[in-house]
């Protein structure tokens, strides 16, 4: 069984294809000419250029695959028009060569984004999270598709807790919180969520279902930036920045400038990322790593780098 690999080189891919070799999966991965390939070059792994955008690539990489993984995505929240074409077009038309191809087992990775709990919708502001929760039924209609959707995954290198801690290091001791912080999130410590899309990659059944991925503990948005911060042993104020005013002002100023790193930040923490039905401890059939643990793992990697 082939494996093609989309978003290969990113956070979740690098960690995810390591898993999957080490259950012996033959993979294909797919990157981009300009993307950084040198974590990928040391695994016993096929790299291939191409690009979402351009459906002859797509088809290239696709011959004598039975499997597709699909974790590439635009995150860039900054760019609606690129997220649109990459995560909702791209996506489909995948899809559509997936099943051209005779694939037999198509992975997505989606995310969790709800705007309360009991939800369906994501934010309506929420654009990456939108475009990947819009793009689980384009890929449905072509070909049964195993769908995966993920709570916020942290790790060292993320772009989760990292822009977090430096914005604890650069403002210290204030630290802006969105909102009042009272939303529900319940991060997957990158190991955990690696592990989980190796075993939906290679085994089970194959059906149209979304399933939720997320870590052991619910916490609020304010509790788990005080573990953050408390694992990092700095000392912290709270400043509030209301919601109305950020989704009226901030939002889009942020969007105007540009500023990835803090819209990206605003989507998860600015909405409802726990869930009543997590499939990860069943798929993995063992504890997931605690917040605490995986903070600390996280700290103490990243004092290295």
């Amino acid at each position: 069984m082939r494996v093609l690999v989309t978003g290969a080189s990113g956070f979740v891919g690098k960690a995810t294809v390591a898993k999957l070799i080490e259950r012996g999966a033959t993979l294909r991965c797919l990157l981009r000419r300009e993307s950084d390939r040198s974590s990928l070059e040391k695994l016993d792994c096929e790299i291939v250029e191409g690009d979402l955008q351009d459906s002859a690539s797509l088809t290239s990489a696709l011959q004598d695959c039975s499997t597709v993984l699909h974790l590439a995505a635009e995150t860039n929240p900054a760019k609606p028009s690129l997220v649109k074409d990459v995560n909702l077009k791209a996506s489909e038309e995948l899809a559509r060569l997936s099943k051209e191809a005779g694939v037999e087992r198509f992975v997505y990775l989606s995310a969790l984004n709800q705007a309360r709990q009991g939800a369906t919708a994501s934010r309506p502001w929420a654009v990456v999270t939108g475009s990947k929760q819009k793009a689980e039924a384009l890929i449905s209609a072509h070909l049964p598709a195993i769908i995966l959707r993920s709570a916020p995954c942290y790790g060292p290198g993320d772009n989760f807790t990292l822009p977090l801690l430096k914005s604890i290091r650069r403002i210290q001791p204030l630290l802006l919180i969105p909102g009042q912080g009272t939303f529900q999130m319940q991060p997957i410590w990158i190991d955990d969520l690696a592990d989980c899309l190796a075993l939906a990659t290679l085994e089970g059944k194959t059906e149209n279902e979304c399933r939720d991925l997320a870590g052991p503990q619910v916490l609020s948005g304010l509790e788990f930036l005080g573990k953050l911060a408390s694992a990092s042993s700095y000392f912290k104020i709270n400043i509030h920045v209301p919601e109305t005013l950020l989704k009226f002002g901030g939002l889009p100023l942020l969007r105007a400038l540009g500023r990835r790193e803090w819209l990206s930040l605003a989507e998860k923490l600015i909405a409802h990322t726990a869930t009543e039905r997590n499939f990860a401890p069943a798929l993995l059939g063992r504890d997931l790593i605690s917040i605490e643990n995986g903070l600390n793992q996280h700290n103490k990697k990243e004092a290295k780098a």
